[in-house]
């Protein structure tokens, strides 16, 4: 969690600030860096009436490591997609498939122009894009240039969600 004191991170072009998001209220439960006033004080007003959130993102986020790495070490599953991806924070998605298998290709996707707007700090390698996307169009998102250029189809893909 955040004390509020830092600078506020610039705002990308299709964001506003004074609109909370879920992305940037699962940042600032995760203790990130990348949200505003209005996600601050939208989560503190969740977490009187819910007040285990923090743990609760906690959790999420390490269910979310030890299946993909589950799938990477146990399934051998080299290619991943990470759809509703989030901001970038400890422990992506390419992060923890990288540690088991270090050529895995990972592509993030997600809807949030703030996510696009962060998303450089997951393309680590030439393994590794992102692709602004919606799950609630498939076609779009599997049929996408970029997620086509990582991913083989003819071979298992894990998908993370």
């Amino acid at each position: 969690m955040t004390d509020g004191s830092a600078a506020e991170p610039p705002v990308p072009p299709g964001v506003d600030p004074e609109v909370p998001s879920p992305a940037r209220l699962y940042d600032y439960y995760l203790g990130g860096r990348i949200n505003y006033r209005a996600d601050r004080e939208a989560a503190e007003r969740i977490r009187a009436g819910l007040p285990e959130i923090s743990d609760m993102a906690w959790a999420n986020r390490g269910f979310h490591q030890r299946a993909a790495k589950w799938l990477a070490h146990s399934c051998g599953i080299t290619q991943f997609i990470d759809i509703g991806s989030g901001l970038p924070t400890q422990g992506n998605t390419h992060e923890v498939v990288r540690a088991v298998t270090p050529r895995a290709r990972v592509v993030y996707v997600d809807n949030d122009p703030m996510v696009r707007a962060y998303a450089g700090e997951l393309l680590t390698s030439r393994f590794t894009t992102f692709v602004f996307g919606d799950l609630r169009e498939p076609d779009t998102v599997l049929g996408d240039r970029l997620l086509r250029s990582l991913i083989d189809f003819t071979e298992p893909v894990g998908l993370l969600m």
